[in-house]
């Protein structure tokens, strides 16, 4: 999924290259428009209906403090996550162990990144086809008419032998840039390990089976950073587009509101409140289909406001490109039969572009 075609950056001297893979900063139109441009314009049943900071109270909200202190303690915490991932498909937790240092560090460094002139960014330009990795803005998909409110900044960090092959690649202003995005890596696959134990648990399953499906230490992890300018007209866009996660679950940093889920069974969009030190997780496609739907890939945007701008981590937890994927068998019967077919992770996305459905995971429905 590359980025919109050429766009008029404003970097005379830098080639056609350039231009076909990253379309106007979103950064230089929120300091220079007095109004949205066009582009950014939503279809009127996709622009928001609920503000930034509109919160909602019921979202779940998890200690995992004690999370192996005792059996009893543990058990609690599995049914809490249990419960959240039936009826939202998403929940905070706090006493997770990521240090806040860290986090702090984290979202310095890539504000840091981003208040870098344009010029600067552009060096570390996606390359059209595939994933992206790298700096975007406004998309990064070329054949989007309608752009979001954002610039972005993604990197490939795990397995290990993919971080390897990158590190050099990731930005070294500022100077502790690296060092700081691989050690937030390893302390967030660290969550992510203690939270699919959980889940498999609440499942039924035994602890390490998630983590065992999705491809063990080999699965594949990716960090982006968000950056949300103010918004002249936030009723008219979005940050992000309303979708679910492809992948396994999905772990959020934010410190201003704009994350939003859409609560089917109300037909309401929802908006997640910034707790201090809180990690937002949700579920993604393959946690729905693993589970034969008990659990659910929650449907999610962000919106934008005109009165802070909006920095946002988010660490993608997704399965090993040959992982086998599906309902898991233990939780199959005659009475609960399979309601997705098998594959292979790298033929996911493309088995539901061809199918065209709006929620991925449909396209596998049997």
């Amino acid at each position: 999924m590359a980025p919109p075609g050429a766009v008029d950056t404003g970097v005379a001297g830098k080639g056609n290259d350039i231009k076909s893979v990253v379309p106007v900063s979103v950064m230089k139109l929120a300091d220079t428009m007095a109004d949205v441009p066009e582009k950014f314009i939503k279809a009127m049943g996709e622009r928001p209906t609920v503000a930034y900071n509109d919160y909602c109270k019921e979202i779940p909200v998890i200690s995992l403090k004690g999370i192996n202190s005792s059996e009893a303690e543990r058990a609690r915490i599995v049914a809490e996550v249990g419960l959240a991932c039936a009826e939202w498909g998403i929940f905070q937790v706090v006493d997770h162990g990521v240090p806040e240092d860290l986090m702090r560090r984290m979202m310095e460094n890539s504000l840091a990144f981003f208040k870098l002139p344009l010029e600067e960014k552009l060096k570390h330009a996606t390359k059209p086809g595939g994933f992206p990795v790298g700096y975007a803005s406004g998309s990064h998909r070329s054949d989007d008419d309608i752009l979001d409110w954002r610039e972005l900044m993604v990197h490939r960090c795990l397995p290990q032998s993919v971080r390897e092959q990158d590190i050099n690649v990731w930005p070294e202003s500022p100077e502790t840039y690296r060092e700081t995005l691989a050690e937030y890596s390893d302390n967030v696959d660290a969550l992510v390990t203690a939270l699919l134990g959980l889940i498999s648990e609440s499942l039924g399953l035994p602890t390490d089976y998630i983590k065992n499906a999705v491809g063990g230490e080999e699965t594949e992890q990716k960090i982006l950073a968000n950056f949300y300018p103010q918004c002249p007209r936030p009723d008219l866009t979005l940050g992000l587009r309303s979708h679910t996660d492809y992948g396994t679950i999905t772990v959020l940093q934010q410190e201003v509101g704009g994350l939003q889920a859409y609560k089917e069974d109300r037909d309401i969009w929802v908006t997640v409140e910034p707790i201090p030190g809180a990690l937002v997780i949700n579920l993604g496609d393959q946690i729905q289909i693993l589970s034969n739907a008990k659990y659910c890939s929650v449907e999610h945007q962000a919106v934008v406001n005109s009165n802070e701008t909006r920095l946002t981590l988010v660490v993608f937890a997704n399965p090993n490109s040959m992982a086998r994927m599906g309902p898991a068998p233990e939780l199959v019967s005659e009475e609960n039969p399979a309601k997705y077919r098998s594959f292979t992770f790298k033929d996911y996305l493309a088995i539901c572009y061809a199918k065209q459905t709006k929620k991925h995971y449909d396209a596998l429905a049997i």
